[in-house]
């Protein structure tokens, strides 16, 4: 179990960084003459946060541990 808990952890982590670095949004907003307005929905802000804060936690534990 322990190999595939640190392969969802890298994943997850991989995910989170790849959310911040790209700019990754979930929805999209018609400025008018074309222009669009991208941002992130409330919910996919808190799920990232979310999933942010636990990496953190469990990185945090891990040094601790050694």
């Amino acid at each position: 179990m322990k190999d595939e808990f640190l392969t969802l952890f890298e994943a997850a982590k991989a995910l989170i960084t790849h959310i911040d670095k790209e700019h990754v949004f979930d929805k999209t907003a018609s400025m008018g003459c074309g222009g669009i307005d991208t941002f992130q929905s409330d919910t996919f802000y808190d799920l990232i946060a979310n999933a942010r804060k636990s990496v953190e936690e469990v990185e945090n534990g891990l040094k601790a541990s050694e």
